[in-house]
């Protein structure tokens, strides 16, 4: 299923939570969608779910005329009858998705196994804590095996082993499902996402694939010379920041405009004694913080 958006904007009495966004999600791709606390990221996906309706702008889902069939979507917080077990829910849930009744008691157990409930289906959900009622809530969006995952913070209430099995069929998933999901857990996004999609004050500020955008982000260079750091290097026009780490040691960014060979090429025009000169590891985390200090 490819999703195509295009100037997308919702407003709630005066605030604009998503503000003229577009966007492409070809079928297959698993999609990461972060950004600061209110950058809109709930809004949008309830916007490609269908649960609120834009103001402006077109969704579009070139598949089934019946999409709405083809998506699985777990909410930030997901809620349930309290009185019910997972399994009374889950067959509940997928009578209501009009699963196969041939195969629906059979994809109930699939989905409490795959989502490690298995062995609380028969208890009563009111008891559960936060992390096993994300698990019940993310069975669910696979129970009818949908085209399009939407998960919005799904591991937020896990606990590490919890956040590691949902990561793991995540990348299991992917292979025949489109997903998009919010997280702030940049490192799991930075392990199994294909693309992302970074999102401040309800603008799409940042997207593209992993791999390109990290290729693309400010490059962090370590330089220790022999002798002490030359102020005169800080006047440099290919130096965006320098912080010196004792007197012979820097830490640099370079503009986004400029090349590393800029910073060697004056070190060698002035003489100064390189003694080790190391490129900084970029990652989703260090993408996103400076994206969000602009």
């Amino acid at each position: 299923m490819n999703i195509h958006v295009r100037n997308v904007t919702k407003k709630f009495q005066q605030h604009i939570a998503v503000n003229d966004v577009s966007f492409d999600i070809e079928s297959g791709r698993c999609v990461a969608l972060i950004g600061p606390n209110g950058a809109g990221k709930t809004t949008l996906l309830k916007m490609l779910v269908g649960l609120i309706k834009q103001d402006q702008g077109d969704i579009s889902y070139h598949h089934d005329t019946n999409w709405r069939r083809e998506i699985g979507f777990l909410p930030q917080i997901p809620s349930f009858y309290g009185w019910m077990t997972p399994k009374e829910f889950l067959l509940f849930m997928g009578k209501i998705s009009e699963v196969d009744k041939s195969i629906l008691k059979t994809r109930v157990d699939e989905v409490l196994l795959a989502t490690g409930i298995a062995e609380a289906s028969n208890r009563k959900i009111q008891g559960f804590s936060g992390g096993m009622k994300q698990r019940l809530g993310l069975a669910q969006a696979l129970l009818h095996k949908p085209s399009f995952l939407l998960l919005d913070e799904p591991v937020s209430a896990l606990d590490p082993v919890g956040r590691r099995d949902v990561m793991n069929i995540l990348a299991d998933l992917k292979k025949s499902t489109t997903i998009i999901y919010s997280t702030h857990v940049l490192h799991d996004a930075e392990e199994i996402s294909d693309d992302v999609l970074l999102m401040k004050n309800g603008e799409i500020v940042a997207k593209g694939t992993m791999e390109n955008l990290l290729s693309n982000a400010i490059q962090n260079y370590t330089l220790k010379t022999g002798h002490e750091i030359p102020k005169a290097l800080s006047q440099c026009e290919f130096i965006k920041n320098i912080s010196l780490i004792g007197k012979n040691t820097a830490e640099i960014t370079l503009h986004p405009t400029s090349k590393k060979e800029e910073l060697l090429q004056w070190c060698l025009d002035n003489n100064i004694d390189i003694i080790t000169f190391q490129q900084g590891k970029q990652t989703l985390e260090s993408v996103f913080l400076e994206v969000v200090k602009q």
